[in-house]
């Protein structure tokens, strides 16, 4: 069976626990395997043994804008509210803009509606902020499934919400540009990828628990011991283990121009007796070294990315943003709330300390380290919730495809 895989043109929308590894198990199983996507990750593609179709545009706005600057208060008269509203709204429209501007889906959709007719997929697997992959499942009658994400219910829109009032005009502009209904996607409320066959989770059931999702998601997290153990091996080109508990302090490659986010997690973890791994996710030039330089710790280390599966086995948690790449992980984490809700930061809130995140609002945020072993033998006896079980995921993919092939327009 042939299976068409999209992704944004970025090292972590490979990831979302388990992407990337259901691509490379159904290869495995002897299925073609297609993966488009932006030039920046042929590197990790070619590594993993996937064959790539390079896109032109994915239709994920990258290099992201500058950060947004809060507006001068011109008027000392000025609502202080009001001018939150104002400021927290352009954010919600500079998060819009990354994954759903109109223009860029819709070359995005033509690009990949060429390469779906000529690679004809018995099944399309997208991450969920590739609209194109959702709107060519249609166009195509092609079978789509949601990677990472569960299913979205829709809602009823409220009145006052503007932001949502927009950005469904703007969904509803691209749907007819491109000739499409919006099968795979939410009708109401605010727009969002929704598979109607399967959204598949590489979290466990209860780290979903109290959060409602659409019947088709299927989780495949949990039961670590089902998977053969990775050899721990040390990393190059870090401390001594002696030295003190690793942290990785990272805001992975998307939203990470914060250095003071960097600075005020590693001086926490410092001053827990810890030492502060900064992956930084950009190049380490001038620029990027100068906000930071004599405001760190003596004890923190600097990196551009880190290999996750090297390095996780060593740590004593992680400081983050709650990006999939790192909350699938079984580490202790503190999670960073954004604008953008995660799997780490809509969880965090409600599992606390039964959970591998931990949600606060600011750094440093107490948790000392010799309450951790205590936090991590609790976890690992009541929650095994991250790692996902190839076998049980590529059966459901392969079985979806197989009992609906009236769904697929390719008869070969």
């Amino acid at each position: 069976m042939r299976f068409l895989f999209v992704s944004a043109q970025l090292p972590g929308h490979l990831d979302w626990g388990g992407y990337l590894a259901t691509a490379m198990t159904l290869q495995r199983m002897g299925h073609d395997l297609l993966w488009a996507s932006g030039d920046a990750v042929r590197d990790q593609l070619a590594q993993a043994g996937i064959r790539q179709h390079t896109l032109i545009e994915t239709g994920w706005r990258w290099p992201p804008p500058p950060p947004l600057q809060p507006v001068p208060k011109q008027d000392a008269n000025a609502d202080p509210a009001e001018a939150e509203r104002a400021f927290r709204q352009r954010k919600q429209l500079r998060s819009l803009d990354q994954w759903l501007e109109t223009e860029r889906v819709v070359a995005a959709a033509h690009e990949l509606l060429s390469v779906a007719e000529n690679y004809r997929p018995h099944l399309i697997v997208g991450e969920t902020f590739m609209a194109s992959a959702a709107i060519v499942g249609e166009l195509t009658d092609t079978p789509f499934v949601v990677a990472g994400w569960p299913a979205p219910l829709s809602r009823p829109q409220s009145s006052s919400d503007a932001m949502v009032e927009l950005a469904r005009v703007r969904l509803q502009d691209i749907l007819t540009r491109c000739r499409a209904s919006g099968r795979n996607w939410t009708a109401e409320g605010p727009p969002a990828l929704c598979s109607p066959h399967m959204h598949v989770t590489y979290w466990s059931p209860t780290w979903f628990s109290g959060i409602e999702h659409g019947a088709q998601t299927r989780h495949f997290g949990g039961l670590a011991n089902a998977l053969p153990a990775a050899p721990r091996l040390l990393p190059p080109l870090l401390p001594e283990a002696d030295d003190g508990p690793w942290v990785l302090v990272t805001l992975g490659t998307s939203f990470n121009n914060d250095p003071n986010f960097f600075i005020a997690a590693a001086h926490a973890v410092d001053r827990m007796g810890g030492i502060p791994l900064l992956a930084l996710g950009r190049p380490l030039r001038p620029q990027v070294l100068a906000p930071l330089q004599g405001r760190l710790p003596a004890s923190a280390r600097l990196f551009e990315l880190v290999n996750f599966q090297e390095l996780f086995p060593h740590l004593a948690a992680a400081i983050h943003h709650g990006g999939a790449g790192t909350t699938h992980r079984l580490s202790p984490m503190l999670s960073l709330r954004s604008s953008c809700p995660t799997p780490a930061t809509r969880c965090a809130k409600r599992l606390g300390s039964r959970a591998a995140a931990l949600a606060c609002n600011s750094l440093p945020h107490k948790l000392p380290f010799n309450g951790w072993p205590m936090f991590w033998r609790h976890f690992c006896r009541t929650e095994r919730q991250c790692a996902p079980i190839p076998g049980r995921y590529k059966r459901s993919l392969t079985s979806l495809a197989e009992r609906r092939p009236r769904r697929s327009p390719w008869s070969s």
